[in-house]
């Protein structure tokens, strides 16, 4: 069970009840985790590029404690989500390229369900389990099985 608090209004249900929303506006999204220390200074800097790409979609902004999943955006860390929203059927690359280029100077790490533009080479020296992770993918899909033109180009061959 979740709880969460709106204004005044308080919600207790599974968790499928309490987050799901209804989406009439179609959109892609990406969302970069950066240390959380670098929060605002981060959010000032992706506000900088949407001026130059409007997008009209707020600049959502949320927190998330450190783990210790291996390719977790939240390794040893407590880090800031900041996501961007561009319509669909609207160029995504250009903002989505930018933001990352942004958010690179605070040691960004996408989402892996939202879009990115980064691939292995980028991301490998982000991450301090990398190579522990892909021994394990190699060990237990050494044929990638369950690979796809996503993780083919997120996580390597």
């Amino acid at each position: 069970m979740w709880t969460i608090w709106a204004g005044e209004r308080e919600r207790v249900d599974d968790s499928f009840r309490v987050f799901a929303s209804s989406r009439t506006v179609r959109f892609a999204e990406s969302e970069q985790a950066v240390a959380r220390e670098h929060a605002a200074e981060a959010v000032q800097a992706v506000s900088k590029v949407l001026e130059r790409h409007p997008v009209n979609f707020p600049i959502e902004l949320r927190f998330v404690a450190a783990d210790d999943a291996l390719l977790s955006p939240s390794h040893g860390r407590d880090s800031a989500y900041i996501a961007v929203h561009v319509y669909r059927g609207k160029a995504m690359d250009p903002v989505l390229r930018e933001v990352e280029s942004v958010l690179a100077q605070y040691g960004n790490w996408p989402h892996w369900g939202k879009r990115t533009s980064l691939c292995a080479a980028d991301l490998a020296p982000r991450y301090p389990r990398w190579a522990d992770f892909t021994a394990a993918r190699e060990r237990f899909d050494p044929q990638r099985r369950f690979a796809n033109d996503f993780t083919r180009r997120v996580l390597g061959s």
